[in-house]
């Protein structure tokens, strides 16, 4: 069936969550993440993969103990940047919980993972290496690394999935515009399947620095557990963190043919633009 059948009007086609995966600083599955968030127990610990010292803030969210290796081939670990290791451990979870199986047309199954900084990590070690060692010496692989839509090609690649393949790239809104317009793909009947999500592995000696230099980040490094507190009168900026997260979205009557269990159902997505500031939400709310 070409992607242009409709399946249905938009309006009849009701659009369900049926897999979830994660990969965060309070556990690298569903089941180890969830009871963390239940019994409050932060994932924001000081800086260990580099010496935070010299930086204003010296604490982050670091997903930790997580082998790629359980996830992709070995070459293409080698051959991809961390934010893409995130954003496969997170998709293959999702996929396994959603029990999709080879019954399901690859044609109609699409993915929209995104990431608001892409391959970042990647970008810092080729310019140090062009440096110090001259162009010459550049990875072959640098470009694909870097790219924003690496991770979403990767797991098309990996899982076979045909469909519709995109990447947002819009800054913390990512992931939240990768899930709507995945689902709005669906809606649309484009697909029956989206495995969307975002993944985001910022957490380096540049990516501190930056943030840091907008005064955006806590300086609560002596409470590290505590520093996250966006509604608090007293909160001193944001935490840099690490992760990936992915859920599957599938049209209910496909979801329901395939006896797939329903965790919730995306009714509806809006997106606006304030015309104000880069970084700084209207005051006015609009």
């Amino acid at each position: 069936m070409n992607s242009g059948d409709t399946r249905g009007t938009a309006m009849k086609r009701r659009i369900v969550i049926t897999g979830m995966g994660v990969v965060s600083p309070v556990g690298n599955d569903l089941t180890t993440a969830w009871e963390a968030l239940v019994h409050g127990k932060s994932g924001i610990e000081r800086i260990a993969r580099f010496d935070p010292a010299p930086y204003e803030s010296q604490v982050a969210g670091e997903v930790r103990g997580l082998d790629p290796t359980m996830y992709m081939e070995r070459k293409d670990v080698r051959r991809t940047d961390r934010f893409t290791h995130l954003a496969v451990a997170a998709a293959t979870q999702a996929l396994a919980d959603a029990k999709m199986d080879k019954a399901a047309d690859p044609e109609r199954v699409g993915t929209a993972i995104s990431s608001g900084l892409g391959g970042i990590a990647t970008m810092v070690d080729q310019i140090m290496v062009m440096e110090q060692r001259g162009p010459s010496r550049l990875s072959p692989f640098f470009v694909p690394m870097l790219m924003a839509n690496a991770a979403s090609a990767q797991v098309s690649m990996q899982f076979g999935l045909k469909g519709p393949s995109l990447t947002h790239v819009s800054a913390c809104a990512s992931s939240s515009h990768a899930i709507g317009e995945g689902g709005d793909i669906i809606r649309r009947g484009q697909a029956d399947v989206m495995v969307v999500g975002g993944s985001e592995a910022a957490v380096l000696a540049l990516g501190i620095a930056a943030f840091s230099s907008m005064h955006a980040t806590s300086r609560r490094n002596d409470v590290p557990e505590a520093a996250s507190r966006p509604f608090d009168k007293d909160r001193d900026g944001f935490v840099l963190s690490e992760g990936a997260a992915v859920v599957v979205l599938e049209e209910l009557g496909h979801a329901r043919a395939r006896g797939a269990r329903v965790y919730g159902e995306l009714v509806g997505y809006g997106a606006t633009a304030d015309a104000y500031h880069i970084t700084a939400p209207s005051p006015e709310g609009e």
